[in-house]
């Protein structure tokens, strides 16, 4: 079974389809997004967004993480209240306050494909997730952010994670991208060769979070494929 990922814009939007299946992950097109307040932070894409209207109708929508670089509810309000939220508890209970969409799904009651969270919950960590989605017998490995550890011992055919640095004060989260040389190390963790960029734009910042933050771009690595926005890669 053969999987297309494709790339829909410069942060971590992506849109994965296998057969007659798409689903539609963390889509965030607005200009930007506010995590508490603009005075606290305010990012903003440098580049044009797509718009709704050019993107094929998903099957689903999965969302990884609860903050508004994911869960943006701008973007998501813009789309057909009927296409299914896929997603775990903590981040449905926020969209089922919208009281617009009509389906919300956990990850661990979806049936089309297998969501499975490979790293551990804790309070002290609400940013390090990595996913395990099983199309078959093809397996990516979604960690936006990286990741610290796993649960389990697993491989995948291909790692979609952040390879540039975003460091915060411990008290704001630490570091929250954890750079190429971990992406590199999760990698062989997972016996792929096949990595992707992911939540690597630079993007432009504001507030208090933007003054103290310190960032290092992705660098150019041939271990590492960084798609364009509206690229493809086939899995296969």
């Amino acid at each position: 079974m053969a999987i297309r990922v494709v790339k829909l814009n410069e942060d971590s939007s992506w849109m994965w389809e296998s057969d007659s299946l798409s689903i539609l992950v963390d889509p965030w097109f607005t200009v930007s997004q506010i995590d508490l307040a603009p005075w606290f932070s305010e990012q903003f894409h440098l580049n044009p967004q797509p718009l709704i209207s050019e993107i094929k109708k998903p099957h689903y929508i999965f969302i990884s993480h609860p903050f508004t670089d994911h869960c943006n509810k701008e973007t998501l309000l813009q789309f057909d209240r009927t296409i299914p939220i896929i997603a775990e508890t903590n981040t449905l209970t926020k969209i089922k306050r919208w009281n617009y969409f009509k389906n919300l799904i956990n990850i661990n009651d979806f049936e089309k494909v297998k969501i499975e969270r490979i790293n551990k919950k804790s309070l002290f960590d609400l940013v390090h997730n990595a996913f395990l989605i099983s199309f078959g017998n093809k397996r990516i490995v979604y960690a936006p952010h990286g990741f610290k550890s796993l649960n389990k011992q697993i491989t995948a055919d291909v790692l979609i994670t952040s390879c540039s640095t975003y460091h915060l004060p411990w008290y704001l989260g630490g570091t929250i991208n954890l750079g190429i040389n971990k992406a590199l190390s999760m990698a062989e963790l997972l016996s792929t060769s096949i990595i992707l960029s992911t939540h690597d734009e630079q993007k432009i910042g504001k507030g208090i979070v933007e003054k103290i933050a310190k960032k290092i771009p992705i660098q150019e690595n041939k271990k590492i494929i960084i798609l364009e926005r509206g690229r493809e890669l086939i899995i296969e």
